[in-house]
């Protein structure tokens, strides 16, 4: 009982100080400035839309909404209001569906502030407020998935201080964050920029107001580009995706995941894996997705687990659970079986190999959309690992003793 009253009283002056800080303490955001013409931002994985963006940007404030379309519509709100450093000082976010209805049991809006050395949050829910602080170090910037507009707040402050890097501390808009992620950006010549997106380059061109043109994503694990276009009615757009939603044809998640099982001879196999999609685009170009060494599938690294000692491609794999990544060679592609397991598919240490076998390439007659991998039965103790995506299909033999 007074654990649950200390964790109400933190709460509570927790939200008092935000309040304060932010006047009313309402939630609504305000108008952008009338006379700044708002910049519109879309976002494409291979030919499919996956959101669109639109904001204004001055001295004092930056204003947004941004529309995404994967898994299901999401309309998000952001106020952000800058100090005379450049800095935010405060956020004001929500989110609703694409009809602007609020979301059942998920959170309604969210009210940050920061401060030189921490940052304060309240997330506000119909069945009450939720509030969480936590220290920073260094200049902060407020992220949410698929806005890249919020760039701009790092070129602006760079910009400003006559330098041309920094390391930024990513501030997720979202209740459940609990530390910054440092983030470096550096501006190249007078029109580039390069952001360390998560480990992985995201390469920006920018005017001389630090005004975002286009982003290319593709070294990023999101694979994404993102253009400026002629403004647009988003509100309308959000909608009409809702609509199509309701339909039956929503754009669906960007990678699903899925589980294949298997018997061979004795052995009881099975494996884990991410299945994105083609949307439109040569995957098996420069590699795969333009990565020579690939996580076999997307975001969480693919793992395979038998409790029998296996065969694949004449190299035995004692029983135990693996990693599986797919490398491409001068002389074609490889399977990689890697002994470690339960991580992020960007977490490869090669000093960890158990073995690279070679993969047998072959064209298929029907594309397919998703990844796809199978353990095709061969005879009674024996079976084909077959990864298929797009008109190709990689495959090696596997069986038991």
């Amino acid at each position: 009982m007074f654990a649950a009253r200390s964790r109400r009283a933190v709460a509570a002056a927790l939200a008092a100080v935000l309040l304060a800080a932010c006047g009313s303490g309402s939630t609504s955001l305000p108008t952008p400035a009338p006379t700044v013409a708002p910049t519109t931002l879309l976002t494409r994985l291979g030919t499919d839309t996956i959101a669109i963006e639109q904001y204004t940007r001055t001295a004092t404030h930056m204003d947004g909404v941004l529309v995404s379309r994967s898994p299901s519509t999401r309309v998000s709100r952001y106020s952000i209001a800058i100090g005379r450093t450049g800095a935010p000082t405060r956020v004001d976010f929500s989110v609703r569906d694409g009809n602007n209805m609020a979301l059942p049991n998920e959170l309604q809006s969210l009210s940050v502030r920061y401060s030189a050395d921490s940052v304060y949050l309240v997330g506000h829910r119909s069945t009450g407020d939720t509030a969480r602080a936590f220290a920073v170090r260094g200049p902060v910037l407020p992220y949410t998935n698929n806005s890249y507009a919020l760039y701009e707040l790092a070129f602006a402050r760079l910009l400003a201080s006559g330098r041309d890097s920094g390391e930024f501390a990513v501030v997720p808009l979202n209740i459940a964050a609990r530390t910054p992620t440092p983030l470096a950006v550096k501006l190249i010549g007078a029109d580039s920029a390069r952001i360390n997106f998560f480990g992985f380059p995201l390469y920006a061109r920018r005017d001389t107001h630090g005004r975002i043109i286009a982003l290319d994503g593709t070294k990023t694990t999101v694979k994404v580009r993102v253009e400026r276009v002629a403004t647009a009615d988003i509100e309308a757009l959000a909608r009409d995706w809702a609509a199509r939603e309701q339909a039956g044809a929503s754009l669906g998640a960007a990678s699903t995941r899925d589980t294949v099982r298997a018997t061979i001879g004795a052995a009881h196999v099975w494996i884990d894996y991410g299945r994105p999609a083609l949307r439109g685009r040569d995957v098996w170009q420069n590699g795969v997705l333009g990565d020579t060494l690939w996580r076999t599938g997307a975001n969480a690294a693919t793992q395979l687990h038998s409790d029998a000692e296996l065969v694949i491609g004449g190299v035995t794999v004692p029983a135990g659970t693996y990693s599986l990544w797919t490398a491409t060679t001068p002389s074609g592609y490889q399977l990689v079986i890697n002994r470690q397991f339960g991580q992020w598919g960007t977490d490869y240490d090669r000093k960890r190999d158990l073995a690279r076998v070679a993969l047998h390439e072959a064209s298929v007659a029907t594309p397919v959309e998703r990844f796809t991998i199978e353990l095709q039965p061969q005879g009674a103790s024996g079976a084909q690992l077959a990864f298929t995506w797009g008109a190709k299909q990689l495959s090696v033999p596997v069986a038991t003793r």
